[in-house]
């Protein structure tokens, strides 16, 4: 069976970042939960929209949609850039950092406003039935899922989308601290890469190119010195 990607890229992988199966299995997690919290959220407000409000008041429902549709874009288009287009050479960190902090900064206000604001707080019982059976839908029946069985089922489903938009959540901001602990050794490999030149530099107070230029030239034994042959007599000058 012909490998997925190559050995060399591979490698590459392995040499620029070893945790990158960690960081690739946590990227294929987040594209299931964004994927599935984007069907969910669509529906709850698709539905919504249909029976009960507008699209302006239903912003508690579609809120959710921007961190969920930037999970589902990023995470999959950067593995497959680097393994496709980059060969196994990985982006800058910091995008890294950028992206899933944004991703987990707009998911916390959209999950804490979709749970507030959601259906499920009005449903309620049903308090009073017709000696026949029927039920009321009037007074402290109204909200019961006899009368309203819509926001029942819009309730259901924005719970489900909550807790896959709580799991996209956490992993995002693992990948959040992945990428700052990434970002962080990224500036260390660049400042050590440029300390002996500027130790250089701070040494003889100018560009380590600039002295080697002025320096004289090594030193070569001439012919007439050459083991075994006799020294030529000392030159006494007045």
């Amino acid at each position: 069976m012909r490998p997925i990607f190559s050995a060399e890229t591979r490698r590459r992988l392995q040499e620029h970042d070893p945790k990158w199966h960690v960081k690739a299995i946590l990227q294929l997690i987040c594209t299931i939960l964004a994927f599935n919290a984007l069907i969910l959220f669509a529906d709850a407000t698709a539905i919504t929209n249909k029976y009960y409000v507008t699209a302006y008041d239903n912003w508690s429902d579609w809120m959710p949609l921007f961190p969920v549709l930037i999970s589902l874009f990023y995470n999959p288009v950067t593995f497959l850039l680097v393994l496709l287009r980059r060969r196994g050479k990985p982006i800058h960190p910091g995008w890294h950092v950028g992206f899933h902090f944004l991703i987990w900064a707009l998911g916390i206000p959209s999950i804490v406003f979709s749970v507030g604001w959601g259906w499920f707080w009005w449903w309620q019982p049903v308090y009073h039935r017709y000696p026949n059976g029927s039920i009321p839908c009037r007074g402290y029946n109204f909200w019961s899922e006899p009368c309203q069985p819509a926001i029942y089922t819009v309730g259901r489903i924005e719970i489900a989308a909550n807790v896959f938009l709580g799991l996209l959540i956490i992993f995002e901001f693992t990948l959040f601290f992945l990428a700052c602990v990434a970002l962080h050794k990224h500036r260390k490999a660049i400042l050590h890469s440029r300390m002996p030149a500027r130790l250089s530099q701070l040494q003889y107070n100018r560009d380590p190119e600039a002295h080697a230029a002025d320096q004289p030239p090594a030193y070569t034994p001439s012919q007439e010195h050459t083991p075994g042959a006799t020294p030529s007599p000392v030159t006494k000058y007045s």
